[in-house]
């Protein structure tokens, strides 16, 4: 017997600093600024892109790993169906409804999040050293199970 999902118990997920995550950014980073000074390029555009490259680096210091940013989430809890309470580091509550272009994956989980009040999307990365291991199981047979649910890319 199956109960409805309208008597389903929320879902928490409280997210932790992902190290495997944080390394990656910063493999990402070093080698774009690697490869940035190996190319033959005048100095202004080197300094341009430079800049550009530290303008996003610091952006994802403060969200993936110091957990300030205004856009950081720190907990997500799946009420039901397509229903996402979101909580940022500022003490924001998001409600939000997950996107179809969200990824599952065994060794990462990307959700795409549609806020209802509007704005611009926000993306949630999830890995596996990101939440307790049950929990990242947990999530990724749920999301396989209900991720069809999702709304369209369009909407």
């Amino acid at each position: 017997m199956t109960s409805s999902a309208k008597f389903a118990v929320p879902f928490r997920i409280t997210l932790k600093t992902s190290f495997i995550l944080n390394g990656a950014l910063l493999f990402m980073y070093l080698g774009a600024f690697y490869w940035l000074w190996s190319f033959d390029l005048n100095l202004l555009a080197k300094l341009i892109v430079v800049a550009a490259l530290v303008v996003g680096f610091i952006n994802h210091i403060r969200q993936y790993l110091l957990k300030t940013s205004k856009r950081a989430v720190i907990n997500l809890t799946w009420q039901d169906q397509n229903q996402w309470q979101l909580n940022t580091a500022t003490g924001e509550t998001i409600m939000a409804k997950l996107v179809g272009s969200s990824f599952v994956n065994p060794w990462l989980i990307v959700l795409n999040f549609k806020p209802e009040q509007g704005g611009r999307m926000l993306p949630v990365v999830i890995m596996p050293d990101g939440v307790d291991s049950t929990t990242f199981r947990r999530l990724s047979a749920k999301l396989r199970q209900h991720g069809g649910r999702a709304l369209p890319e369009g909407i």
